[in-house]
């Protein structure tokens, strides 16, 4: 299937660098997110990654159907 490029190439570039930096694979990022396991990550990476990812009104007009999850890098 087509992918959809939600992010400007810089921004994307970026999200890569911070997700290489943190070790870990996409779907336990999230998934610590969801179950509010933040120490792992700390505050100050936590706060880059919400800078990094597209807001809500970016991922509505990028995105046509329902969203999937990011592959890993």
């Amino acid at each position: 299937p087509p992918q959809t490029a939600l992010l400007e190439p810089k921004r994307s570039l970026a999200l890569g660098v911070f997700l290489k930096q943190v070790k870990r694979p996409v779907r336990q990022i999230v998934q610590d997110i969801q179950d509010g396991v933040g120490a792992p990550y700390g505050a100050e990476k936590l706060l880059e990654l919400s800078r990094l990812l597209p807001g809500a009104a970016e991922v509505r007009a990028g995105v046509g159907g329902p969203p999937a999850a990011p592959p890993d890098p």
